[in-house]
């Protein structure tokens, strides 16, 4: 590992507010550790992404990349990509996702980093799950918008979130949100103008990152107006990622009731590449606790408070 470029491959694009935040955690810690960062933003598009690794790989940016720090669009969407990196001496940490070949391409590079770093996904879905609790704890109608339904950390999330509102009393339709603000306001808003048409009601709107949720808050507005139902306009919002000034200050103005502090993997990753220059062991993989805000006491003694 001679080079001294890391390339960062992301997703989505530089509008994403935790996308960036990892971008610039892993910037300062590779300045911090003696290397440069490339960033690659790929707009939702898995060919784009495979197309900016393999010029890490073997075009011009090969000459001064040394390991590559991606998320893939989907699950297993570069499995293939990352051993041919590994072939050609790059090594590889993947973040968020899971991919099926980890194991495999460790035991045949053993000499170069190849590690999975990401949050606990489950424990955020149970995260929410409590958080719905706290804020329902009567039960009710629960709208939770998901990502991407092909993503591991969607449906773990899910799942999580499943696990703990069982037998509380707690409705839940799930809709997938695409994990942008866009997409989640057109299909919750289709939803709505469906299902909140007749005198159905809804308590709650949960969804998996603070973007969605921002979607979700327009779409309630917008539909209250358009079908004349003010209590819409009530329907409690929670999001996660949790970043200081997005997720955390719409919490603190009242346009959304909590949130969940995410933390950035971009650093970690870092500092796991850095490691194997020094000929540190690397851990096969490193998962990040995540926390609720404000925390689940704090939701309860509130929720109490209100009925």
């Amino acid at each position: 590992m001679d080079k001294k470029t890391i390339a960062v491959s992301l997703p989505h694009d530089e509008t994403n507010q935790y996308q960036r935040l990892i971008l610039d955690d892993a910037r300062r810690a590779a300045q911090k550790a003696g290397f440069e960062v490339d960033s690659y933003f790929c707009k939702g598009q898995v060919t784009t992404q495979i197309r900016h690794i393999y010029e890490c790989i073997h075009g011009e940016a090969s000459r001064r990349t040394c390991a590559i720090i991606a998320m893939p669009v989907t699950d297993n969407s570069l499995n293939r990509v990352a051993a041919d990196a590994l072939r050609a001496g790059l090594g590889w940490i993947c973040l968020h996702r899971e991919m099926d070949c980890l194991d495999d391409l460790r035991r045949e590079f053993p000499s170069l980093p190849v590690s999975a770093v990401g949050p606990d996904q489950r424990e955020i879905g149970r995260i929410q799950g409590r958080q719905f609790r706290a804020l329902l704890p009567r039960g009710g109608r629960l709208l939770y918008v998901q990502g991407n339904a092909t993503t591991s950390s969607a449906r773990n999330r899910l799942e999580g979130m499943k696990e703990q509102i069982a037998g509380s009393g707690i409705e839940a339709s799930v809709l997938d949100g695409n994990w942008n603000t866009e997409d989640a306001e057109r299909t919750v808003t289709g939803w709505l103008r469906m299902v909140m048409s007749g005198s159905s009601s809804l308590d709650l709107a949960g969804c998996q990152n603070d973007e969605m949720a921002v979607g979700a808050r327009t779409a309630l507005d917008s539909v209250a107006a358009y079908l004349k139902r003010r209590d819409l306009e009530s329907v409690m919002v929670t999001g996660c990622n949790g970043l200081v000034d997005f997720g955390q200050r719409l919490v603190n103005e009242g346009k959304m009731v909590a949130t969940i502090i995410v933390p950035s993997t971009g650093a970690a990753a870092v500092e796991l590449i850095a490691a194997a220059r020094e000929r540190k062991p690397v851990p096969p993989s490193r998962m990040l606790p995540s926390i609720s805000y404000p925390d689940e006491a704090t939701l309860a003694a509130r929720a109490r408070k209100n009925h």
